[in-house]
């Protein structure tokens, strides 16, 4: 909830306004995320580990990779709230964006965990 609250202050503030450009660069990086998830699944098929959810030094980095880019996404879920709030939206029409921040949610709370699962000292 940390980082929710975190980004929602960043969001209001103005600190980061979500631009054309900034939903670009978010885009590429999770299409960049999701192409070395895959790799590394179809990989794995095949005997072949790149070390993407092995604990080791790249798996921490890609975690936070993804948990950057999580909490970021939140940035864009504001903004078309924001954006719909603006446009007069109809109130049913609210639960795409609460499906949005939920699945953001859900994808950083995966991620947090995982991060500090490489931590543990079994």
């Amino acid at each position: 909830m940390g980082v929710f609250i975190g980004m929602l202050f960043v969001y209001r503030s103005g600190a980061i306004r979500v631009t054309p450009k900034f939903q670009r660069m978010l885009l590429a990086g999770l299409v960049g995320v999701l192409v070395l998830a895959l790799g590394n699944m179809v990989l794995g098929f095949f005997g072949i580990d790149m070390g993407l959810r092995s604990g080791g030094p790249i798996a921490i980095i890609f975690s936070l990779v993804c948990i950057g880019l999580a909490a970021f996404s939140f940035l864009i879920d504001f903004d078309a709230a924001d954006q719909m709030v603006r446009a007069g939206a109809p109130e049913k029409a609210a639960w795409g964006i609460a499906l949005g921040l939920a699945v953001t949610l859900v994808w950083l709370y995966v991620e947090i965990l995982r991060l500090l699962s490489y931590f543990q000292n079994d």
